[in-house]
Order: C-alpha cells, then sequence, then structure tokens
C-alpha cells in the first residue's frame, strides 16, 4: 500500500515536472516570437497601396530617399513628386522634411527594396475632396489656368480640369476662352473618371439656367421699337451681334448705317458700346433684330429741301459697278453717276474715268423721293463743246481719227468728247460703194470742216473736198459726169437717125412720143 502511494507520488511529481518544462519552454517560445514581433513588426504592416509619413534623409541620382521606419529607406523617384494632374506650385522636398508618401512596390527580404510616391497620395487626397464638395452641392468654383485647343483648362480642389469652347458660355454665342484665364467662376461638373485622372465641367449648364429667368424679364419690358444701349460681342461679314443683357440681337449689314457699300469690322470693333432699336423678336427661337441707323435720323427725310436738279457739288466715289458709279454727296445720301453720263466718249468701264475714293464734281440731274434714288451727272460739267466754237471753224483743214464706221459714212474723233461725221459722199471724188471700201477703224486722215452747230452738237467734215482745184472751181462729180455722158450718148443716138420734121430755125422737129420709141430702140 505504501508503495503504491510512493510510485503515485512519484508519477504525480513527473507529470508536474513535465508541466513544468512545458510552460517554460512556452513561454521562452512566446518570449522569441514577441521579440521578432517587435523588431520586425512594420515589415506586416508596410504594403502596397499604404499611405505613410517619412523624412527626407538625402537626395540622389532621380530622385531622394526616405526613412519610413522600415529596414531600408524607401526610394521617391523625381517623376513620382508630383503629376500634371496636380496643380500645384510646390518646390522640391529638403532634406529632413517629412512629407506623406505612398507606398508604390515593396521587397521584404536580404535586398529589400521600396518604392515610394508622394503625388498618388495627394491625388487621392484631393479627389476625396472634391466627391465631398460635389456631395454637398453639384456647383464647385473652379479658375481658369490655360488656354488650349477646344477650350479651357481649370483648377477645382488642386486637380486640373477641362471645360470644352462649346460649354463656356450659352449655346449659340460664340467665346474667347482667354478671357477666362485667372478667373473664377461658377461650373457644374459633367464628367469624372479617377483612374484616367479626368474631370469635364460645364458654365453653360448654370449660364443657360441664369438666363432662362434673365429673358423672361426682358421680354416682358421689350417690345418693338424700344430702344435700349449694348455693347457689339462680336463681328461678321453679315453684321454685328451686340449684347443687351441675356441675349444677342444682330444688326444686319443693312441696319448698320444709312451709308451704302459699308465694312462692319472698319466701323466697329468689339466691346463699343452702341444704341440700338428693336425691329424684331423671335421668343421662340431666342432671337432679336436690332438697328442702329434707326436711332438715327433718315437723311432722305430733308433730301428734297436740300437738293434740286441742276445743282452742282462735290462727292465722294463709294463704289464703282459695270454700269456706272455711286457718289455721296452727304452722309448717307448717295447718287449714281449712269456709265453714259461719265464722259462724252464712248468707255469700257467706269473704272477708265473714276475710282473708288476720288473726290469729283457733279452734277445734279434727278431727285426721286420716293425710290430714295438721285441720278447725278459728271460729264455734264466738262462738256468739250461748250469752246467747240472758238477752237474750231468751218473750212478748217485738220488730222482726225476714224472710230467707227456705218453704212452711211465715218464717225472721226476730233479730240477728247467731240465726234464729227464723215458722209459717204464726201469720202471721195469717186464713187464710194461702202465706207469701209477707203477707211478703216483707227486710221488718222486729214479731213475739212463743212459744218460746226455746237448747239445740236454736231459736225461734218469732208475728205473730198480736199481733193478740189487749187483754183476753187469744183471738179466734175460723178453724177455730171454721168449726166453729161447721158447726154451725148443722145446726141449721137440723133444723128444717127434720118430727121423728119426740121423747123424753120434749124432745130430738129422730134416728138416725145418718137424720141421715147427710138429710146427704147436703142
Amino acid at each position: 500500500m505504501t508503495e503504491e502511494m510512493m510510485n503515485e507520488g512519484l508519477r504525480t511529481t513527473d507529470v508536474e515536472n513535465a508541466e513544468g518544462r512545458e510552460v517554460e519552454e512556452t513561454g521562452e517560445a512566446q518570449e522569441t516570437m514577441e521579440s521578432i514581433l517587435e523588431q520586425y513588426g512594420e515589415v506586416e504592416e508596410l504594403h502596397r497601396g499604404k499611405i505613410v509619413t517619412g523624412t527626407v534623409v538625402n537626395v540622389v541620382d532621380g530622385g531622394w530617399l526616405v526613412d519610413v521606419g522600415y529596414k531600408c529607406e524607401g526610394f521617391l523617384p523625381a517623376k513620382e513628386w508630383s503629376h500634371r494632374v496636380l496643380v500645384e506650385d510646390e518646390a522640391e522636398p529638403a532634406i529632413d522634411e517629412k512629407i506623406q508618401i505612398q507606398v508604390v512596390s515593396i521587397r521584404h527580404g536580404e535586398e529589400a527594396q521600396l518604392l515610394v510616391s508622394r503625388w498618388r497620395c495627394e491625388f487621392d487626397r484631393r479627389w476625396s475632396e472634391l466627391e465631398s464638395k460635389l456631395a454637398q452641392n453639384e456647383v464647385v468654383s473652379v479658375k481658369g489656368i490655360r488656354k488650349v485647343k477646344g477650350g479651357l483648362m481649370v483648377e477645382c480642389c488642386g486637380l486640373e480640369g477641362f471645360v470644352p469652347i462649346s460649354h463656356l458660355a450659352e449655346e449659340g454665342r460664340g467665346v474667347n476662352p482667354g478671357k477666362f484665364v485667372g478667373e473664377v467662376f461658377d461650373a457644374k461638373l459633367m464628367e469624372k473618371d479617377k483612374k484616367k485622372h479626368r474631370l469635364v465641367f460645364s458654365r453653360r449648364m448654370i449660364v443657360e439656367e441664369t438666363l432662362v429667368a434673365e429673358r423672361e424679364s426682358f421680354y416682358t419690358d421689350v417690345a418693338e421699337g424700344t430702344v435700349l444701349d449694348g455693347e457689339v460681342s462680336s463681328i461678321t461679314s453679315f453684321g454685328v451681334f451686340v449684347n443687351v443683357g441675356p441675349i444677342d440681337g444682330l444688326v444686319h449689314m443693312s441696319e448698320l448705317s444709312w451709308k451704302r457699300n459699308i465694312k462692319p469690322k472698319e466701323m466697329f470693333k468689339k466691346g463699343d458700346p452702341v444704341k440700338v432699336r428693336v425691329i424684331g423678336i423671335d421668343r421662340e427661337n431666342n432671337r432679336v433684330s436690332l438697328s442702329i441707323k434707326q436711332t438715327e435720323n433718315d437723311p432722305w427725310t430733308t433730301a428734297a429741301s436740300k437738293w434740286k436738279k441742276n445743282d452742282v457739288t462735290k462727292g465722294i466715289v463709294t463704289n464703282v459697278t459695270d454700269f456706272g458709279a455711286f457718289v455721296e454727296v452727304e452722309p448717307g445720301i448717295e447718287g449714281l453717276i449712269h456709265i453714259g453720263d461719265l464722259s462724252w466718249t464712248r468707255i469700257k468701264h467706269p473704272r477708265d474715268v473714276l475710282r473708288k475714293g476720288q473726290e469729283v464734281e457733279v452734277q445734279v440731274l434727278d431727285v426721286d423721293m420716293e425710290k430714295k434714288r438721285m441720278s447725278l451727272g459728271y460729264k455734264q460739267l466738262n462738256d468739250p463743246w461748250n469752246d467747240i466754237a472758238s477752237k474750231y471753224s468751218k473750212d478748217q483743214d485738220l488730222t482726225v481719227k476714224v472710230v467707227r464706221l456705218a453704212d452711211f459714212g465715218a464717225f472721226v474723233e476730233i479730240e477728247e468728247g467731240v465726234e464729227g461725221l464723215i458722209h459717204i459722199s464726201q469720202l471721195s471724188t469717186k464713187r464710194v460703194e461702202k465706207p469701209g471700201d477707203v477707211l478703216s477703224e483707227g486710221q488718222e486722215v486729214l479731213a475739212r470742216i463743212i459744218e460746226i452747230n455746237p448747239s445740236e452738237r454736231r459736225m461734218r467734215l469732208s475728205i473730198s473736198a480736199l481733193e478740189e482745184p487749187a483754183g476753187g472751181e469744183p471738179s466734175a462729180r460723178p453724177r455730171d459726169e454721168e449726166r453729161r455722158r447721158g447726154k451725148q450718148e443722145r446726141g449721137d443716138h440723133h444723128d444717127r437717125h434720118p430727121q423728119k420734121n426740121v423747123m424753120s430755125d434749124g432745130e430738129a422737129n422730134v416728138t416725145i412720143g418718137e424720141f421715147l420709141k427710138n429710146s427704147l430702140q436703142d
């Protein structure tokens, strides 16, 4: 019994000793693990994407070394310091400066490596800030940074975004993105993509919402005939757009001025203040037609009292066309000099006589108040026939130039604006079938003046008169020669036939019937 109790005690002691040894071994194992965790615990904490705070310890080629408490320093490449999507002017880091960075990649073991980035965590922070603002209000403030092709780059919460040019102003209105550079304005987010770092904003959406209320008020207060103060917003080839508040109205070319043939770009420049009259409203399409000239008096209302027929005045040639030249005799009033009233000679085109911008003296020929037209004359004040009688006289010989031929004769130029006629019967002492047989256009010939009539603007000349004998006696004309030749032939005919009756004075007594009969027989 006693032995059994002792053996049981020994077994109990052995068990206790074995348990004691297990506890000691377990304790040693726990101490070893704790020390390991205490020494290398950061290894488990650092992982890709983790954001930590580190200290810049050195500057190396291509970047910086940053101490983050790892067994090796992290390398921060220069390209990972910032990114184009971040709008900032922060300088590069200095030694011992604490910065927030994100782990990009990590390798454990003997060849441990750590690659970190600053801009990635900064981008995430700013993106979260933007989303927080958008959650509170869909309208955010942006600032214009720079003008780019197709729109404007803006900054919002330190991130770069884009506003298309079509979304800078209300639809249909052209705008220069450059005017928004440096300006802070409200915008709405149209599109965002964090992975592509893409933000697209719209200013137009806000502007149009505001304009809806303003246009309603405009259409209520404004009617046709209302005179408004506006500002030139844009200039085109067909007119000028004027901003009159919530809308841009068009002033067509025909409504710019009472003058004709004007060029909008020569009259106005963008930003000019102008006074306009509303002449049309299209509420459905948000269009307003305006007029500048209708805010001024129509010069034609007083033209009848100012201008009378045969008045002589000076004006400026404003346009030259195929059919004549327009001359402005006073602002807003132009008259037409028809091509037939430009010169006494034939001209191919009005520009042969006048040129645009030239100052000329003209005579009023007619004023039509109904059609607002004025006919002017230029050649009437430069009539060479006025002193023609003092320059030329009858029987004067002069060299002339053939200008054109007709069936009945040739027209010749005596001087510029003065033409005369040489009739076909005066072309030669010989018989002429047509003028072209003896003359040609452009030919210069010597002729004698046989008639001058300044009142009827007519002068007749002769070439055959120069072929007369020096004694002054006219030479026998072809018709006279023919007449004599006929008489001679008839005399010979009488001699060939016997005389039937002879009067006492020796003359043949021949009846008319016999004479006609003999003539027919011949």
